[in-house]
């Protein structure tokens, strides 16, 4: 189960909030990300930045971006862009993006919850990127942004998170990207504990959002118990995440797109689809999105197909070969289109749901030959997969909206 603990630390001001909180990092692409936080010297973005984040020209050093980090967080809180919060304090975090909101609880938890399995996972970590930032969290002494959690839909819990905003917020802030974003504060100690309570209900938690920044903190944990020591409640063992139900999160798809046909023409590649997928041109060609699990959208010379796999060629008890991605993967991308390394192979292309079909559509208009359209995992995909120890491909999930830096800072 999850221990709910508060922190303090500091929390962005309300009338500030809109330019400092940072956007969400991983969908903006560095040459973005750069002329962002260089036009928006107050926004956190400036605080986290990576050598990418620079002219690719003259990148900083590994010893100045970590002292231009620092500086640039001195400076927001000299600035007085943060009240610093005294009372360790538990906070009740919603999120909204046009008809979807979700809402969760933002607390730290212990990180032996992530080292002992209660926090599963269902992503690989490369090493060199949770050094990075587990280097960065012991040089710049903070963190800013909580790794998402999820846990099994609880109706009391749903209770307890209601009857806490009925009060009005201490933050309620729009930013630039169309997300409205409201925080109440739990300083009073028995509501806490109230809450804690509930929680222990819950068996485990989820990673949705945050795989490397859960292992890189893990990796903090031991480098500074090493240094410093622990009894388990030290600010260094501490996780700070956002617990959302399952109920209330948003999941997206990643698509797939493929620069070239490889031995194939297009004829010859949906001759090939036809042996293990029912294949059909669509009356509606604005109608892209498939309708359920085992179908996809494929946008192939300006057309859009629907294929929907047999149900003979594929194991539905596998929790990792029957996703909608592995589907792709071993009965598409592979074997038809010479696709292996799904890693790192240049041929092969990610966009998001929230680019939807104009993202696909604009992939071929810039030279790539076929689109693929995916269903969105679900949640109980995800927790199968988790349960079972296994690992999904990349790019399998894309929860939308994500969690802010720069909301909160703690100090660890």
């Amino acid at each position: 189960m999850p221990t709910i603990k508060p922190f303090d630390g500091y929390l962005v001001r309300n009338d500030v909030a809109a330019r400092v909180v940072a956007p969400e990092y991983d969908t903006v692409p560095a040459p973005k990300r750069r002329e962002f936080a260089e036009a928006n010297p107050q926004n956190f973005l400036n605080t986290i930045r990576l050598r990418d984040d620079f002219d690719p020209a003259c990148p900083p050093t590994h010893e100045e971006l970590i002292a231009f980090n620092r500086r640039s967080l001195h400076r927001l809180l000299g600035e007085g862009h943060f009240n610093p919060v005294n009372k360790p304090c538990v906070y009740i975090y919603e999120l909204t993006h046009f008809d979807h909101t979700q809402t969760g609880v933002v607390c730290e938890i212990p990180s032996d919850e992530y080292a002992e399995g209660h926090v599963r996972k269902h992503e690989n970590t490369r090493r060199d990127r949770e050094d990075l930032l587990a280097q960065y969290q012991k040089e710049i002494g903070v963190v800013s942004c909580p790794i998402s959690l999820a846990y099994e839909a609880n109706p009391d819990i749903d209770s307890f998170i209601r009857e806490q905003q009925r009060e009005p917020p201490i933050l309620d802030f729009n930013t630039g990207d169309d997300v409205h974003q409201r925080v109440w504060c739990i300083d009073d100690v028995r509501i806490q504990q109230d809450l804690s309570r509930l929680f222990q209900s819950v068996e485990n938690t989820y990673l949705t959002d945050g795989h490397h920044r859960a292992a890189s903190g893990w990796r903090y944990t031991e480098m500074m118990r090493a240094e410093k020591g622990g009894d388990g409640h030290q600010p260094h063992e501490q996780l700070l995440v956002a617990l959302f139900s399952d109920h209330e999160l948003k999941l997206l798809p990643y698509h797939r797109c493929v620069r070239d046909l490889g031995e194939l023409d297009g004829d010859g590649l949906l001759e090939a689809l036809s042996r293990e997928f029912d294949v059909s041109t669509p009356a509606d060609q604005t109608n892209y999105e498939p309708a359920d699990h085992g179908e996809f959208g494929m946008y192939l010379a300006g057309v859009w197909y629907r294929l929907i796999i047999k149900p003979e060629v594929f194991d539905r008890k596998d929790p990792v070969a029957s996703l909608d991605v592995s589907l792709l993967q071993d009965h598409i991308l592979g074997p038809l289109l010479g696709i292996h390394d799904f890693r790192t192979d240049p041929r092969l292309d990610y966009v998001s749901g929230v680019e939807g079909k104009r993202g696909l559509e604009n992939k071929q208009d810039d030279g790539w030959a076929v689109s693929f359209a995916c269903h969105a995992t679900s949640m109980d995909q995800l927790f199968h997969v988790a349960d079972a120890g296994a690992l999904m491909p990349p790019k399998s999930t894309y929860f939308d909206p994500k969690t802010r830096s720069g909301i909160w800072v703690r100090f660890k």
